[in-house]
């Protein structure tokens, strides 16, 4: 892939939320999981472990803590909840199949085997997360290029509690989101980004 190709697939990629459930192949599957690992990491320490959810059942209860963590988000973590209507049509759109698809990754970091001093724990961690997310982008990416789509969801960790009794992650492991993956059902149109004199600054 030529360094064109690599920024088109960057510059069009989009969060999809509606998917066909047709399933994903083994082999394409694996090509994605391989790309998330290739991710820089801090200090080479690969603290990141990842659960590839298949299984139709769990898929369903998956989606349906998908909507109890949305809901979640809308009435009671913002600051400023938002209107009843908009949750209601947002809730209700998840449970006619927003967000329902064929594979979920859940991604955690895995803190089991600690490198750091104790008194570096917090530090640890949170470059374990940078590891993480980058591993997360990796696999969005390399979806994408093939054909697929993802969203990346954060809210299930306002009850991950729910989702580490569903999925039974390793002692140590802690959840920090998780990838829908799927084809796509939809074409959504790319989102505006703030223009970079906002968010860069040269020196």
């Amino acid at each position: 892939m030529s360094s064109t190709q690599v920024l088109d697939v960057i510059m069009n990629r989009r969060s999809i939320r509606f998917f066909k459930q047709d399933p994903i192949p083994r082999d394409v599957l694996m090509k994605i999981l391989n790309a998330g690992i290739r991710a820089p990491t801090a200090g080479g320490a690969q603290q990141w472990f990842f659960i590839v959810v298949e299984n139709a059942e769990l898929r369903k209860k998956i989606h349906k803590l998908l909507l109890e963590a949305h809901e979640v988000y809308a009435r009671r973590a913002l600051k400023e909840p938002m209107p009843e209507e908009k949750v209601s049509k947002w809730l209700r759109r998840i449970e006619e199949g927003m967000y329902l698809a064929p594979l979920y990754i859940a991604a955690y970091v895995d803190l089991k085997e600690g490198r750091l001093r104790d008194e570096l724990k917090e530090y640890e961690k949170l470059m374990a997360i940078h590891s993480l997310a980058a591993a997360i982008e990796n696999i969005i990416i390399a979806a994408h290029s093939l054909g697929l789509g993802c969203v990346w969801l954060g809210v299930p960790l306002l009850i991950k509690d729910k989702f580490d009794e569903l999925l039974k992650p390793p002692e140590g492991c802690e959840l920090q989101a998780i990838i829908a993956l799927g084809y796509p059902a939809e074409e959504p149109k790319l989102r505006p980004r703030k223009p970079l004199e906002e968010v860069v600054k040269f020196v």
